[in-house]
This record gives structure tokens, sequence and C-alpha cells, in this order.
């Protein structure tokens, strides 16, 4: 197996925020998600930033080539109305890609990250840093009287601007035992149309990560809560 690692710096721009589970001997109503005494940014926090980032990219330079529309991933019985309205725009192909479901492809997207019953060609990463969380309160105020809420005052933590997270994501290049190789489409045996959007393509590794992998990950610019506030804002190296 052949594999390409690619190491992300991510620097918070503002102050940021990803919410983890609530600790009891912890006197934080919100709490930062972490992993023992580290401060993590959680991989499907990343992975899903990541998705939004190539699905736009693909509406906006792609829009006229029907194998290259992205699926909203979610079933047909989820789907909102308004992400209805987006599919009979032709903006997306429909429901999550489904290797079992008969006469369907897998979108680009779902080629990187995975689709229902077939892994992907990327590992999405935790990152992590060194930092201690700071903590802050919130309030409602009493509209009718002007002045806080009784009960209202509530503690969260965030992280401050500057802070550097890192994590090193995988890709792989090649799969000798299931002859699977990226940028080519795979040998899928099933009654799915597999990967019509690389038929007769001769898009080369290299090139297919640059434009779908680091090119939209240092794309995203917010992550995490707390984003109508201002926070959440982020920029994101490779290397």
């Amino acid at each position: 197996m052949q594999t390409k690692k690619l190491k992300i710096e991510l620097k918070t721009k503002s102050p940021f925020r990803i919410g983890g589970k609530r600790d009891p001997f912890s006197k934080a109503d919100q709490p930062i998600a972490k992993i023992g005494n580290k401060i993590i940014v959680q991989g499907t926090s990343l992975k899903g930033a990541l998705r939004h980032e190539i699905e736009k990219y693909l509406i906006e330079n792609y829009k006229d080539t029907e194998w290259m529309k992205p699926c909203i991933p979610s079933s047909s019985k989820l789907i909102s109305n308004d992400e209805q309205e987006l599919i009979n725009k032709g903006k997306y192909k429909g429901e999550s890609c489904s290797y079992s479901r008969e006469n369907d492809y897998i979108c680009p997207v779902c080629y990187f990250l995975g689709a229902q019953g077939l892994v992907g060609y990327v590992i999405t990463p935790f990152l992590n840093a060194d930092v201690v969380p700071s903590d802050l309160y919130s309030i409602r105020v009493d509209r009718a009287k002007g002045i806080a809420a009784k009960g209202s005052n509530r503690e969260y933590q965030i992280i401050p601007e500057g802070i550097k997270f890192e994590g090193v994501m995988i890709v792989l290049l090649k799969d000798n035992i299931k002859d699977w190789e990226l940028g080519k489409p795979r040998p899928l045996k099933e009654s799915t149309l597999g990967d019509k959007w690389l038929y007769n393509s001769r898009i080369k590794s290299h090139d297919i990560i640059q434009e779908f992998i680091r090119d939209r990950l240092e794309n995203i610019e917010v992550l995490g809560g707390l984003k109508s506030s201002g926070a959440g804002k982020v920029k994101i190296k490779t290397s």
C-alpha cells in the first residue's frame, strides 16, 4: 500500500471554539473538545468542512458536467424541502452515494471521503494543540426589565486567536490488494456505476491531491461554533 502524508497546520485567526462533552468535574457549562488533556479539532469537524469546500468547488466549476455533481450526505427521507430544491435546480445529484444502489454513481466528494458501504481515499486526522482554554460568560437579557435574565449566566470555554493546531492527513495513493489507485476508477463489482467521473480521465495523483484536497483544505476560512459572534476564523496550511 502506498500513501502520502499531508501535514496540516490550522491557526486560529479569531477566538475559536469546538464544543465537547461536558465533564461532571468541570465548572464550565460548555467545555472545549479534548482528549485527555489535549485540546483538539475533531476529525469529523475537519472532514465536514473539507466536504463543504469540495462540494462548493464542484458546483462552481463543474456545473455542466453531470458526473461531477456532489451528493447531499443524507438519506432521501431526511432531505429537507430546501435541499430538495437544490437537487431540482441541478446543484446536487440527490441523496448520499451508496455502493449498493443500482445504477448510481459515486460522486467526487464520496470518492475521496467515503460513501455508504465504501471507504474513500482520505483519512481525516484529529488536530491537536498545547493550549489552556479561556473561560467566558454569556447571559440573556430580560427584554422587559433590560437586565440579565435570572439563571441565564452560563460559562463556556474558548480558544484565543493565534493558536496552532497540527495533525497529519493520510491519502491513499495505491492499494495493490484492492487494485485501487488514486485518480483512476475503482474496479467495483456491484451494480453501481462506480467512479463515473474518472472514466477516460488522465488526471495524475499529485494533480488530484492539489486540486481537491490541498487547495480545498486551504480554502477553509471558518470552523467550529459561535461563528455568528465572530469566532471560528482560521487559516490552514498543508505541507
